[in-house]
């Protein structure tokens, strides 16, 4: 009988994250694209497995009906307004219970199904008027006043998943329209969550190569740079600068975005945080195993030259690592000769290229070579001239090498070599 190893190995990695995400809280936001009868069903299993794992949820949900709030729009004419009031809370109402009627659908598992799963909604939001936008009463949209935090902890102790339209409640009696991603933020900040989910049109943000960012800090996160996403961007940074952990953005359309995103390492969209997750730092005896998995590829591939674990193990203090929660994603090593240093075995795991890992490799090692008040460092490549070109390096001969690396210089091998003058 044969057995397919691939739920296995995904279930061995996932494990660690079901047991951290235990009794976590989790804010999620979703908008209209999320809502739709094509997204929301698989959405709402998700949501469903989360729970019944012990994860304790919000749901911040968008009016799929033709009026909602957009917060881009405060300033012009309101789209909640005294006539068209009882329409949206209409909407909200509608969008809130396929939201719970999906919630409630019978699982396929009995596991699932013993989890007995409540949703609860209520006047949690206490809100106040807009009021006056660039000359322009925006009427029933309204703002946050206060999260009855306690309420929803206290709810949510109970094994409650809280269900949120975007509505607040005043003390005159009056209800508001309230942006939804702005409503998720508040929501989180006030219960500290742990974690902020937005659904988004795309697998996350992308660079200018197209390709997408998995991590961004609040630091270098600048909302203006993606137009499109400045708004959710803004309030995932405030989040994270008001006591959120991270905040996540994945794929509304991509089914299983919310698993992959929370039970991978590499994940599947965007997150933001105060603090990078990734750590560089000086490889000790521990990260050997770890380096020999991460060169093996390029070792088979022939691009590396093959290294014996003997080898790593004495030469283990030229090494520095990245580590993404225990995970070694790149590695380089310095070898000092003379004035000279040679940089080698600078590798990145291919799922994590995107953090550009190598160019904080690479940086940490030329300031170490600095450090040692060495002249020049140079690289042996047969594959990678241009990226080392692009960044300082000049092509040169093996005479320019040091004596001790020349006389061991594998001409068969025919690797390009490549220096560069310290300043």
């Amino acid at each position: 009988m044969s057995v397919d190893h691939s739920p296995l190995h995904w279930f061995r990695t996932a494990s660690p994250y079901i047991y951290a995400h235990r009794n976590k809280t989790f804010v999620i936001s979703l908008g209209r694209g999320a809502l739709t009868n094509e997204s929301l069903p698989n959405i709402a299993r998700d949501i469903t497995l989360l729970h019944a794992l012990g994860v304790r949820l919000i749901l911040v949900h968008e009016n799929a009906g033709s009026i909602f709030v957009r917060s881009e729009a405060f300033g012009q004419s309101p789209s909640i307004t005294r006539d068209n009031l009882d329409e949206y809370l209409r909407d909200a109402a509608v969008t809130s219970q396929r939201l719970i009627a999906h919630l409630s659908a019978s699982p396929t598992t009995d596991f699932l199904r013993s989890s007995e799963m409540v949703t609860l909604s209520g006047n949690f939001v206490r809100a106040q008027p807009l009021g006056i936008v660039d000359g322009v009463d925006q009427q029933h949209i309204g703002k946050v006043r206060k999260i009855n935090s306690t309420a929803i902890t206290n709810a949510l102790g109970d094994q409650a998943l809280i269900v949120l339209a975007p509505l607040g409640y005043s003390l005159t009696g009056d209800v508001f329209g309230i942006d939804a991603a702005t409503l998720s933020r508040e929501v989180a900040t006030a219960v500290q969550a742990d974690k902020l989910i937005y659904y988004m049109n795309e697998d996350g943000l992308k660079d200018a190569d197209q390709q997408r960012i998995s991590e961004l800090t609040t630091s270098t996160l600048d909302p203006s740079s993606w137009p499109e996403h400045r708004f959710i961007l803004a309030e995932a940074k405030v989040a994270i600068e008001t006591g959120v952990s991270k905040c996540h953005l994945i794929n509304q359309h991509q089914d299983g975005a919310l698993l992959q995103e929370l039970f991978t390492r590499e994940g599947c969209g965007t997150q933001v945080v105060g603090q990078s997750t990734y750590e560089l730092r000086p490889a000790v005896a521990q990260d050997i195993s770890g380096i020999l998995t991460l060169i093996a590829p390029q070792e088979e591939a022939g691009t590396l030259k093959k290294r014996s674990r003997e080898l790593i193990e004495s030469e283990i203090d030229h090494f520095v690592v990245i580590t993404l929660e225990g995970l070694i994603i790149a590695c380089g090593a310095l070898y000092p000769f003379d004035q000279y240093a040679e940089i080698a075995c600078l590798t990145t795991h291919p799922d994590y290229r995107d953090m550009n890992c190598g160019e904080r490799i690479l940086q940490a090692l030329i300031e170490r070579a600095q450090g040692l008040e060495l002249e020049k460092v140079f690289i042996l490549t047969t594959q990678t001239a241009h990226w080392f070109v692009e960044r300082g390096f000049e092509a040169a001969a093996v005479e320019a090498l040091p004596v001790a690396k020349k006389s061991v210089y594998n001409a068969q091998r025919n690797a390009q070599i490549y220096i560069r003058t310290l300043s």
